[in-house]
């Protein structure tokens, strides 16, 4: 019987190429942060790929193409929440925020939404409706805990109704636990939060409705920690592991 040797080089090489391959899976995903612009300041969040990926797909497609850019957030309720993200703000019409969310060209991209329109194009030539109106996004409950400084989605009584409203817990909230889809938690900027929930209400326009909103301005989505600021990386650095939640 002949036995195959290995020659010192080559077992060499095949001992650092399985160091390589075992380093590269082993090797934590660089997280995501999403900077969020407002008239009180800037808040940093990080984002929970890992646990929630469709709602951390749809919040940052949002972000970056401007969905929020001059939304703000229409309920404010001191001991709990912020709540904004809806384009009916922007309407200047207090009356219907709070019902608004993305349409489905708004969370598609371009090239997407032109196979969406041949569809379209195909169920109007036999007499259907074509696909349209808002978009909704199925729950992926989890089992983060929405505490102070947890990144929320809002929905209506339906779990898979999330479109682009979102919430940050400005105290502990139990009762929303494995109810709505915690997607990432703030970094720095809790004062900022803090501030928009203190603000005075104005009854008339709808109860939790602020007299000031606060607007979002704009909104970066970062990968890594590269980009941050000296005070958002020691924020970071700062953050409990369980709420960094790093794949």
């Amino acid at each position: 019987m002949h036995t195959l040797r290995t020659s010192p080089r080559l077992a060499a090489g095949i001992a650092l190429l399985t160091l390589g391959c075992f380093l590269a899976g082993s090797a934590a995903a660089e997280p995501t942060f999403a900077r969020m612009q407002t008239d009180a300041g800037e808040i940093l969040l990080v984002l929970y790929p890992d646990l929630s990926p469709f709602h951390v797909t749809n919040f940052t497609h949002l972000a970056e193409t401007g969905f929020y850019n001059g939304t703000y957030f229409h309920r404010v309720i001191p001991g709990f929440m912020i709540q904004g993200g809806d384009p009916n703000t922007k309407d200047g019409d207090p009356r219907n925020d709070g019902t608004g969310g993305p349409t489905l060209k708004d969370v598609l991209d371009d090239q997407d939404w032109q196979e969406v329109e041949k569809v379209n194009a195909l169920l109007e030539a036999r007499g259907y409706a074509g696909l349209q109106g808002q978009a909704s996004l199925k729950a992926e409950f989890n089992e983060v805990p929405h505490t102070r400084g947890t990144l929320s989605m809002a929905r209506s009584r339906s779990f898979d109704s999330a479109g682009s409203q979102f919430f940050i817990c400005v105290a502990e909230a139990s009762s929303l636990n494995n109810q709505y889809t915690v997607f990432g938690h703030v970094v720095s900027g809790m004062d900022v939060a803090d501030t928009i929930v203190g603000a005075e209400l104005d009854p008339a326009a709808g109860r939790d409705h602020p007299a000031v909103p606060v607007h979002i301005t704009g909104m970066e989505i970062l990968h890594g920690t590269g980009d941050l600021t000296p005070e958002e990386n020691l924020a970071w650095n700062e953050l409990a592991p369980e709420l960094q939640h790093q794949p």
